[in-house]
């Protein structure tokens, strides 16, 4: 057969997709992408064709919406483990990158109207997705990822995603958790030294009233020694605000330290009885305390999540309670000499009662919503156990520098979460060793939300920030504080019912 004419198909292969977003965070851009074009002859028959090439209408498409890091690398290394993916399965994937707030607000008028991703990871997913849309019967059920998983979890983390699904009506998994946060202590080992204290970590007391009163006494000091220079320094950076998420770690790690809890194992509110009536009323006491002392920056009533990191690099405040590595990883990538020689990681104290801390755990989660683009669930399951496995997770980890912990023991078992980093001339790392010790040895538990789904209103309107307002701002007695915050919540769970 003669070919009558010469004909040319030209197809264009593209990377992973381009990260979407505010441009404040890093990003890889379109730019940075490699680009291939082929033109290939058309053959004599369509089975020659067919052979060659595999049209994009025959790929499989998977449409995956993911936080964006804080770092570049933490990005990259995602973008990389996509590409793989795509190449390995010959996916069509579009990944695309939102910062935490923004994804938020997405992702929610996605499910709302019933038009989602195929895969999200939002490090709000835990607090306020999954509760409320595994309740609504919008998510799909994750049980048999977990349990493939379910060797490798550090099972602790599990019950953030074990919700109930009030159209189902049952308790299952609606989503795979994938890495932890917890509170650390970050502080300045150069103004606690410049202010005539121990700037040791071993040598910091412990004790709760001794361990409040050092940063005061550091702020104190550095005030009477250089008026002009530390005029403006703090010695404790609390977040108190209404927006903020740090503040409900903040409250939270308070309450547990006084002994008082919100709700029962079984998901029942207790914030009433007596006793934890009155631990809710001396966690407020404390921080309006701190407060109307002036010992935390007068601003401190609007901080965003990103505000006592802030504060911290610019050594406006001496300490920082933090509930990730974020503060000093980004030494690490900018300023190594701060990392490991002017700054150091220590732990929560220990209560008034004299009792170990425990650390309360948020378990950053991936869901994959019911309606969504392209309706492959399994595929979403598939690309979710790509990423996590083993080696390939444990670079997108340590991308980040250990702001997250592993919800799996083999990439804790990973040197870096022991060890660190290594300093010039073998100085050791003083962050890393201690939060994994947090982690492994330290007495833990996941936040509240998955008992409950009103625990995802109580989050997003931050009951304990306005507590704070209360008596930060309108003057209001802690006990009466505790009144209002109480009954709020009552009357959010009530609706839940």
């Amino acid at each position: 057969m003669r070919q009558t004419r010469r004909e040319f198909v030209k197809t264009s292969a593209v990377g992973a997709g381009a990260l979407s977003g505010a441009l404040a965070f890093p990003m890889v851009s379109r730019a940075q992408q490699k680009k291939l074009t082929v033109w290939w002859n058309r053959g004599y028959y369509k089975e020659e064709d067919e052979a060659t090439m595999v049209s994009r209408a025959q790929q499989k498409k998977l449409t995956v919406w993911w936080n964006r890091g804080y770092y570049k690398e933490e990005d990259e290394a995602m973008l990389k483990i996509a590409e793989e993916f795509k190449r390995a399965k010959n996916v069509d994937l579009d990944i695309s990158f939102t910062i935490q707030e923004d994804l938020l607000k997405k992702i929610i008028s996605a499910l709302t109207a019933r038009r989602g991703p195929d895969v999200a990871f939002c490090f709000y997913n835990d607090w306020e997705v999954i509760p409320k849309y595994a309740w609504e019967g919008k998510l799909v059920e994750t049980t048999d990822v977990i349990n493939e998983l379910k060797p490798r979890y550090f099972e602790k983390f599990l019950p953030v995603a074990y919700v109930y699904d009030n159209t189902a009506k049952k308790r299952a998994y609606y989503g795979v958790p994938i890495e932890a946060q917890t509170m650390h202590i970050h502080y300045w080992r150069d103004l606690v030294k410049e202010a005539g204290l121990p700037d040791d970590p071993d040598k910091i007391p412990m004790k709760w009233e001794d361990y409040w009163n050092f940063w005061k006494k550091a702020q104190d000091n550095l005030r009477k020694k250089d008026p002009a220079k530390y005029g403006k320094v703090y010695g404790v950076g609390m977040t108190e605000s209404s927006s903020a998420s740090d503040t409900i770690y903040n409250f939270e790690m308070a309450l547990l330290s006084y002994g008082g809890q919100v709700f029962s194992e079984e998901g029942k509110v207790v914030a009433d009885q007596p006793k934890n009536h009155e631990a809710i009323g001396k966690a407020l006491k404390f921080f309006a305390d701190l407060f109307n002392a002036g010992y935390v920056p007068p601003d401190t009533l609007n901080w965003s999540d990103g505000d006592n990191n802030a504060n911290f690099h610019s050594k406006s405040i001496v300490m920082t309670p933090n509930p990730s590595v974020s503060i000093p990883a980004h030494q690490f990538f900018t300023n190594p000499d701060s990392y490991f020689n002017k700054s150091a990681t220590i732990e929560w104290p220990d209560g008034p009662d004299g009792r170990k801390p425990t650390y309360m755990i948020a378990v950053k989660t991936v869901i994959v919503p019911k309606d969504s683009t392209n309706k492959d669930p399994q595929l979403g399951k598939e690309f979710i156990k790509f990423v996590v496995e083993q080696k390939r997770f444990a670079e997108y980890v340590k991308g980040a520098n250990g702001r997250w912990f592993p919800a799996f023991k083999d990439v804790a078992a990973d040197p870096f979460f022991a060890k660190g980093q290594a300093g010039k001339g073998g100085v050791l790392d003083p962050h890393l060793p201690t939060v994994t010790r947090i982690y492994l040895e330290r007495p833990t538990r996941v936040f509240d939300h998955w008992k409950n789904p009103a625990m995802s209103q109580i989050y997003a309107e931050n009951v304990w920030g306005k507590a704070m307002a209360r008596t930060n701002v309108d003057k209001w007695t802690p006990e009466k504080a505790t009144d209002e915050a109480i009954g709020r919540i009552k009357t959010i769970v009530a609706q839940w019912r």
